[in-house]
């Protein structure tokens, strides 16, 4: 979706019109309107302003995709507690499975620190 779409579609949502969004972000109406239509876009600042306003994704908006890798960190979690217990059931040595999750653990919130 285009982004004078997405300034529509999040505005009629929200029920403004475009002079109550124009004056949320202290611009004329016919700036929203030329944003609507795509005569214009948003500078960075007031696209800022725009997300915030009516709750839509700057990333999205802009057309950029952001790669989820939570899908591929709770698999490692996974993976090393599978692996841990199997291990501790192996050496018959249970703490070492329990070792093994908490390590998956730590990674996982390691990763989502390091992420942001």
């Amino acid at each position: 979706m285009e982004l004078k779409d997405i300034i529509f579609q999040k505005r009629k949502e929200k029920g403004m019109t475009q002079e109550e969004l124009a004056e949320k972000l202290n611009v004329a109406r016919q700036t929203i309107s030329k944003w609507e239509t795509g005569e214009t876009v948003p500078d960075v600042k007031g696209l800022k302003k725009l997300a915030v306003l009516l709750e839509f994704s700057v990333d999205e908006a802009l057309g950029v995709e952001v790669e989820d890798n939570d899908d591929k960190i709770e698999w490692l979690i996974i993976g090393v507690f599978i692996i841990g217990n199997a291990l501790g059931l192996i050496f018959d040595n249970l703490i070492l499975g329990s070792a093994f999750a908490l390590i998956g653990l730590g990674l996982w919130f390691i990763i989502k620190v390091f992420k942001r």
